[in-house]
């Protein structure tokens, strides 16, 4: 039985279109869903404990986070494990699927210069990767949160899918801007692990934001992650509908890196092969 038809993509044509691009991708989705799927696989194959493995690393980062500051510093926000939960979550998604499409196009060079593609699904499916562990790690952890700290549900959390996918488009707006920056420039790697470690101490994620003097409390709303963590923090923590200012950075954000990160990709993409 033939297989499904791949739409085959006339390289005379100038790709110069956000349109163009998304039905590319869209063309070739089979691609996308075996690269995600092929990573899930690779990840996870041969584990005892499988997926539980994903579960590792936020909680050692909430074990640790809590003794520090709750034992240490001796922070004593009610439910701070749940508050902690809501940003080291989002936190883990985003800075994953950075690290990992920064090099979508260089690690897969072979791959690139060989077969013609869309290369946007590259960092896409980094990205797409890392989300579907968030979800499933999201999925396990705040029905637990909230069953354990007795949150009574409230109608605000029906936002979070909202929130989930302006996260994910601001993402993958970036994720593309560093993939086809590192095909140029590798120093850019290197420049985003240190880039993380400072944003992560600048998003409210072990801190609230009423913790920060008033002066700065702009300047850390603004932060990149900022909104979408805030965002998670008022529908679940305080189950409050996030201000009109959080839905505007969140929107708008996401708007301004899937422009940015689309516009690269297509300036650019033609000439992977010659950099790599």
């Amino acid at each position: 039985m033939a297989g499904p038809e791949v739409a085959i993509i006339d390289r005379i044509q100038k790709a110069d279109s956000f349109a163009y691009t998304a039905v590319s991708v869209y063309r070739y989705r089979e691609l996308l869903r075996n690269l995600v799927l092929k990573d899930l696989k690779l990840k996870y194959r041969g584990s005892v404990l499988g997926f539980l493995w994903s579960l590792a690393n936020p909680l050692l980062m909430i074990t640790v986070y809590t003794i520090a500051f709750r034992y240490v510093i001796r922070v004593h926000t009610e439910a701070f494990v749940f508050y902690l939960v809501l940003g080291i979550l989002a936190w883990t998604f985003f800075a994953n699927s950075l690290t990992m499409a920064s090099g979508a196009i260089v690690d897969n060079a072979a791959l690139v210069k060989s077969v013609f593609f869309p290369r946007a699904i590259l960092p896409v499916a980094s990205v797409l990767f890392n989300f579907a562990q968030y979800a499933m790690t999201a999925a396990m952890f705040l029905p637990a949160m909230l069953l354990f700290y007795r949150v009574p549900l409230a109608w605000p959390m029906l936002l979070f899918p909202v929130f989930l996918g302006l996260q994910l488009l601001f993402t993958i707006g970036i994720a593309l801007t560093l993939a086809t920056g590192t095909a140029f420039f590798r120093d850019i790697r290197h420049f985003l692990e240190i880039s993380l470690a400072v944003l992560f101490w600048m998003t409210p994620i072990v801190y609230t934001l009423e913790r920060v003097p008033p002066t700065l409390r702009p300047f850390v709303l603004v932060t990149p992650l900022s909104p979408y963590v805030e965002a998670y923090q008022m529908i679940f923590f305080y189950r409050q509908w996030p201000a009109g200012s959080i839905w505007a950075l969140a929107a708008g954000y996401a708007a301004a890196a899937l422009f940015i990160g689309m516009a690269l990709m297509l300036k650019h993409e033609d000439r992977f092969s010659e950099h790599i």
